[in-house]
């Protein structure tokens, strides 16, 4: 049997001095730093070898090319690899296909039916948690704690002031966070070797998880069972709540099993995603304050005209940007300039890059302005060519209007009700492993509630 064989011209391999090990020191050491260095050289497209793959990172007029030809680029297939829930759960790669699909017709879509709840549930939680006042240290495990509430409410109203059930949505996303975290150096012996590596230690370890999915399930399965009988009885009359749940229920009906799975699909792309950005905007800025509103909830239009909250926030989204994983699943893609990478290939965009560029964002493009999008009128959860944080095109986050909103206003509420600040007098930095920003867990936040409240709001 013959073989063929093309030979393809790829982009520069940049130089690295250790067999083996390639650039896996330099790109997780300093990513920022090494990445400038590897464009200065090399130019807008250039493969590193990390962790024993040939990966390949662009940026400016690459960039649309891979959005634009999606069927080429999965996104979703990249992010398995280093992230295999599929795999934890037993599930099949197209299991997590239709969780972008429901959301966005059924939570973006219906986003007026979910606002009141989600504010009412987000309110108690932050006065729940932080009440009077409160030291926040490390922050990120308590924002979890606050937007666990009112997710839960999203996912289910009437499962909302569940505690144990709250508690569990929390823990459940910080047991499987710290999966991601292992470092997949398994792969330097065999591609790969590191996700089958995790999948077990998932799957045959203690891990608290499991205990997560069966509260889980016990918790929503008495829901989905009323909810099926009264369909069934009720019929044409029946009303349906306007929830996830619902959703799922009029999808695979009584399969508690696989609407378990997707539940804590929701509660970890919400939760664990909600919660950073919450922390890396309030680490970032703490000075912001605006009238009150004379309703007890805000509108979704009242929530729109929060401009300069919602400005600080894209600035929060801008800085705190990396790279952008996408998978080559054709037999080889050209790029305009000539280069070419083969099948299996991780092409990652430098949103670092795009969102660091003084020719995009001005000469100060490396600070954080937090009023710097007021003059564009460009919200935070615009899709744009130059702003990458919720991707782009027809694969970009679907979740990303829910998601804004909710950040808005929980940061609306913090500001007016308390004074913050840093527990230390130096500027906050998040952490970063190679080319992943965490907030800082070592920094604390001093939360300190108003005294006087007057009628434009707090002092």
């Amino acid at each position: 049997m013959e073989f063929s064989y093309i030979e393809l011209n790829e982009p520069p391999l940049a130089y690295y001095k250790y067999p083996i090990i390639g650039h896996t020191i330099e790109y997780f050491k300093d990513n920022s730093k090494f990445i400038k260095e590897c464009h200065e050289k090399y130019g807008e497209i250039f493969s590193l070898y990390v962790f024993g793959q040939t990966i390949t990172l662009v940026a400016g007029e690459h960039t649309p090319e891979i959005f634009r030809n999606h069927k080429d680029f999965s996104f979703n297939d990249a992010t398995r690899e280093f992230f295999p829930l599929h795999d934890f759960m037993r599930r099949p790669n197209v299991f997590l296909n239709t969780l972008g699909s429901v959301i966005q017709k059924n939570l973006s879509g219906d986003l007026k039916f979910y606002t009141d709840r989600v504010q009412r549930q987000l309110l108690k939680s932050i006065d729940e948690i932080i009440g009077d006042g409160k030291v926040l240290q490390p922050p990120l495990k308590s924002f979890q704690f606050i937007i666990a509430k009112p997710v839960t409410a999203s996912v289910a109203e009437e499962l909302s002031d569940d505690k144990e059930l709250i508690n569990s949505f929390a823990y459940a996303v910080n047991d499987i966070a710290s999966y991601i975290e292992i470092p997949p150096i398994l792969n330097f012996i065999y591609p790969n070797l590191h996700r089958k590596f995790v999948t077990m230690l998932f799957r045959y370890s203690s891990n608290p998880f499991k205990y997560h999915r069966e509260l889980i399930k016990r918790k929503i399965t008495p829901v989905v069972e009323k909810r099926l009988s009264e369909m069934k009885k009720l019929d044409g009359a029946y009303v349906p709540p306007v929830d996830l749940l619902q959703k799922y229920i009029e999808m695979y009906g009584g399969d508690i099993d696989i609407i378990t799975d997707y539940v804590i699909l929701i509660i970890f792309a919400a939760i664990h995603t909600t919660s950073t950005f919450i922390t890396h905007a309030i680490q970032e800025e703490q000075e912001q304050l605006f009238k009150s509103n004379e309703n007890e909830y805000y509108s979704i239009e009242q929530i729109s005209k929060m401009e300069k909250l919602d400005s600080m926030l894209k600035e929060t989204f801008r800085v705190n940007a990396g790279l952008l994983p996408h998978k080559l699943m054709s037999p080889y893609y050209t790029f305009s300039s000539g280069h070419q990478v083969p099948k299996g290939r991780n092409v990652y965009i430098r949103v670092h890059d795009i969102h660091h560029d003084d020719n995009l964002y001005g000469q100060n493009s490396k600070e954080f302005d937090a009023f710097r999008h007021l003059k564009s009128k460009s919200p935070a959860s615009r899709i744009e060519k130059n702003f990458l944080t919720f991707g782009f095109g027809k694969h970009a986050c679907p979740g990303r209007f829910f998601a804004v909103n909710e950040i808005k206003v929980a940061l609306h509420y913090l500001l007016l009700k308390y004074n913050i600040r840093k527990v230390g007098d130096k500027k906050i930095k998040p952490i970063r492993m190679g080319p992943l920003l965490f907030p800082n867990e070592n920094e604390g936040i001093i939360f300190e509630k108003k005294k006087t409240i007057v009628k434009d709001g707090y002092k």
